[in-house]
């Protein structure tokens, strides 16, 4: 069970949980929270991290953005860049 499938029926998740979800280290979390960058309520000594903010942060419910195919990327590209210019694609 992963710390997204652990956070289902939770109001709030710990440093570490929010730093799996996040992929990023628990110590980058905890500078977040100094900075107000990621909100967090104290509960006796430790740190919890709004669930609901995880949520819409990692996008742990949506499904992952579809990339357009390369021809398209390639055929806008050559729209943009003048005639003659070099294209780096």
């Amino acid at each position: 069970m992963n710390a997204t499938e652990r956070l289902h029926d939770r109001w709030f998740a710990t440093v570490a949980e929010t730093a799996e979800v996040l992929h990023v280290d628990r110590r980058t979390v905890l500078r977040a929270i100094d900075r107000g960058e990621i909100p967090a309520v104290r509960v006796g000594q430790q740190l919890r991290v709004p669930v609901a903010w995880i949520r819409e942060r990692a996008l742990v419910d949506r499904p992952p953005p579809t990339p357009a195919p390369l021809h398209a990327v390639q055929e806008e590209a050559a729209e943009v860049a003048p005639c003659g210019a070099a294209l780096a694609v």
